[in-house]
């Protein structure tokens, strides 16, 4: 089958671009694939980080097309155009935030109806929302002839916006994206200046006002008294960072390392590899691809019933599950995996969720709802 991803691609970083990319590497294994990337992502003025590209020195890419400027309608016709001509018998869209709703339906506008036109909604509606979040996610996606979400609770937030739509529930594959996964711990502890008999807690991703830092170090507060634990706090701050940085400064010396900035891929599996255990104190989520490195680095986790997070997590198997904004329970999660239960091994829990979150089931699954679509 002929497929038209559109997407942001290298060199754009995050989490949207590696799905993304690591997608249309599995499909194209079976099909052909046509990846229209970003010659412009966000406007400088409405992007809260550093830097929109990707800096590491191993990218992690697929043959793409840059040509949709998110804010020029010309480009959006463009890219409908060279779909056309490629005469593909799908378009995948990959949705995260209303603001590219307009570029979406100026695509969409120069497809002909015998295109199946799917919509990978990684969050339905955006995480800090805004007043018309509703009716741009309407527009949006309002013209797309299947939906997928990746947790269950998104199915409901579709039918409230888009009644009738149809739509699958997937889930969030493996990570298996960046270097040296299966360095050894020690290794990468001594990368990291940490030491072997350090009990060590990692939160790792951008810090946002829903990801729930503050809860973690909150928590952090209630075991002043192991001496051994090591918090690795690592990622760029798009928060309060004066809070942020009050609470880590409260803490006993040498407690909490804060890594504030965007890690390059080529490091991401030393942290990883270096924790014995990953937090993720989210207040809110859809899915994580958190879990899904920490997974592919043989690391279980403690995720807040929130989202999609308790789909991908057995409760003391392949990691454990808390209550929201709770940093008392996150306290007693992290006392327990340490002192409780002397640092369990859950690489059997883990191996059976990565064979559960392949790329391959998830790849076999969407065309299997193309090939719905299509039919219907």
């Amino acid at each position: 089958m002929k497929l038209a991803f559109i997407a942001p691609g290298h060199p754009y970083r995050g989490g949207i671009s590696h799905f993304a990319t690591r997608l249309a590497r599995q499909l194209n294994e079976t099909n052909e694939c046509l990846y229209i990337n970003f010659s412009r992502l966000y406007p400088d003025f409405l992007f809260p980080g550093k830097t929109q590209y990707d800096t590491s020195a191993s990218a992690h890419s697929f043959p793409s097309e840059r040509i949709i400027d998110s804010i020029s309608p010309l480009s959006w016709r463009r890219a409908g155009k060279i779909i056309q001509k490629w005469e593909v018998d799908a378009v995948i869209f990959h949705w995260w935030h209303p603001f590219f709703a307009p570029a979406y339906r100026g695509v969409l506008s120069v497809l002909g109806k015998d295109v199946v036109r799917i919509c990978i909604c990684h969050n339905v509606a955006p995480h800090e929302k805004g007043g018309l979040w509703k009716k741009a996610a309407k527009y949006g996606l309002g013209k797309m002839d299947g939906l997928v979400v990746h947790a269950r609770q998104e199915t409901t937030e579709l039918d409230s916006l888009i009644p009738n739509c149809q739509r699958i529930t997937l889930f969030h594959p493996i990570y298996d994206i960046f270097p040296n996964e299966d360095i050894p711990k020690d290794e990468a502890r001594s990368k990291l200046g940490l030491k072997d008999d350090d009990w060590v807690v990692l939160y790792f991703g951008l810090i946002r006002p829903y990801k729930g830092v503050e809860v973690l170090l909150k928590a952090a507060s209630m075991l002043k008294d192991i001496p051994k634990l090591k918090l690795l706090v690592v990622g760029e701050i798009y928060s309060n960072r004066e809070e942020i940085h009050n609470l880590v400064n409260a803490l006993p010396d040498g407690m909490i390392r804060l890594v504030d900035e965007y890690v390059p891929n080529e490091e991401v599996s030393n942290w990883f590899r270096a924790a014995d255990i990953v937090a993720l104190p989210y207040l809110s989520a859809t899915q994580s691809g958190i879990v899904p490195i920490a997974y592919c680095c043989d690391r279980p986790v403690i995720v807040t019933r929130v989202g999609g997070l308790p789909d991908v997590v057995e409760d003391e198997i392949s990691g454990y599950l808390i209550e929201p904004d709770n940093p008392e329970e996150l306290a007693r999660a992290i006392r327990s995996y340490f002192i409780e239960h002397n640092n369990p091994d859950m690489s059997k829990g883990i191996d059976i969720m990565r064979r559960r979150l392949s790329w391959e089931k998830y790849a076999g699954e969407l065309m299997e709802f193309i090939d719905i679509i299509k039919g219907s």
